[in-house]
């Protein structure tokens, strides 16, 4: 193992002493699970050290950190740091520096960590349940680097949560989201869990993790679920057996060394803050261009669909005497392949809740015809729109 490598398997063996020591259950993640079956090394992204643990036991291992603290050790969450991303632990070594430049304030103490991650339970009740997540998904957003979805809904809510923020303040806003989630996990049994990590989640049947099972990672031993088949079999399918450990490329996003702290990097790199929030605007910027992009992309795609509409209506004109006869001459054999690519078109447009009308009379000896060959479902379409 590399130096970052070490002192991540160092926090990870920290965790387990914690837990033991405090009777609190934990399981690993299902990457260092598979890592373990596979008798694999431990991951070098240092971004995948995690294990998962009950909401109520994380409140003890939260306790049991702040009664007995380790030097040189921190623990966040949301109640602790206003910019905190999500709903989750995370167990740092201060000595070191693990910053995502894009996410700057994610973290107070932003060295090498592990994430330690809850096995969530759905509310008793439904409304509730769609609250919070409505309220933890907004929390998210507003922390997303470079959003600039075009959604009405996504901007409303967005914005909605940076109001609350104002108002209340980001310390109570972010405090109290996390003692909801908290809240709502000690309300009732369950017979799933869900597990969400970045925008992943999977569920597991509560029976996974009735007992566990020893594995060993780099010569010590983990608690991981006791049916660690279907434990993984969720996670990465049932192929898990087959898969190889990608080769892993630090991202120039990254800042990541276990031989300086985080406040040293801070000092050494000169107008550091200065950087992040031009490279911040910059983000934003470009996201707002991608979106507009897509935007444009998505209009120029419509003229080109009314453009195409336009000439097949035009070139139904100029045979309008040749379906005038076939009509007249009720041929409506004929008349069924004549219109196969009006028919087309006239679906497309009508998905669009639009019709193809580029002339009058052809639309009419069309309906007729569509009622004559049995295809009233489009007739139907059409009316209702008409």
């Amino acid at each position: 193992m590399n130096k970052k490598q070490k002192v991540i398997f160092s926090l990870l063996k920290e965790v387990d002493e914690i837990c033991r020591k405090h009777n609190i259950k934990y399981y690993l993640s299902p990457r260092l699970t598979w890592c373990a079956v596979q008798g694999g090394n431990f991951p070098q992204n240092p971004q995948s050290g995690a294990v998962l643990m009950r909401v109520p036991d994380m409140e003890r291992f939260c306790q049991a950190v702040e009664e007995d603290p380790g030097e040189h050790r921190a623990l966040e969450s949301m109640k602790t740091h206003k910019y905190f991303p999500g709903f989750y632990l995370r167990y740092e070594n201060t000595d070191t520096v693990c910053i995502d430049l894009d996410r700057t304030r994610d973290y107070a103490y932003p060295g090498l960590g592990i994430n330690i991650l809850p096995l969530r339970i759905p509310a008793a009740s439904e409304h509730r349940e769609n609250r919070l997540i409505k309220k933890e998904a907004e929390w998210r957003q507003i922390h997303a680097p470079g959003n600039a979805v075009r959604d009405t809904e996504f901007t409303w809510s967005k914005a909605w949560m940076k109001f609350l923020c104002a108002i209340e303040g980001r310390n109570q806003v972010a405090a109290g989201i996390y003692n909801s989630l908290c809240k709502k996990q000690q309300e009732n049994p369950t017979e799933v869990y869900t597990l969400m990590n970045g925008r992943k989640s999977h569920s597991y049947p509560v029976a996974v993790f009735e007992n566990t099972r020893q594995v060993v990672l780099e010569g010590e031993s983990f608690p991981a679920p006791g049916d660690v088949e279907t434990y993984l079999n969720i996670s990465y399918g049932k192929g898990w057996r087959n898969m190889i450990e990608p080769r892993y490329m630090v991202p120039a996003r990254l800042v990541v060394s276990a031989r300086v702290s985080y406040m040293q990097f801070w000092k050494d790199s000169t107008d550091f803050e200065k950087y992040c929030r031009e490279r911040q605007k910059n983000l934003s910027r470009l996201g707002k261009s991608k979106g507009m992009k897509a935007y444009f992309n998505q209009c120029w795609d419509y003229v080109e669909f009314c453009g195409e509409r336009m000439n097949l209506g035009l070139s139904y004109v100029k045979r309008k005497d040749y379906i005038r006869n076939l009509y007249k001459n009720e041929d409506y054999m004929t008349l069924e392949k004549v219109f196969r690519p009006y028919y087309q078109m006239m679906q497309k447009s009508l998905e669009k809740g639009e019709i193809c009308a580029e002339d009058i009379e052809i639309l009419d000896i069309y309906t007729d015809v569509l009622e004559k060959t049995g295809r009233n479902v489009q007739r139907e379409e059409i009316g209702m729109i008409i």
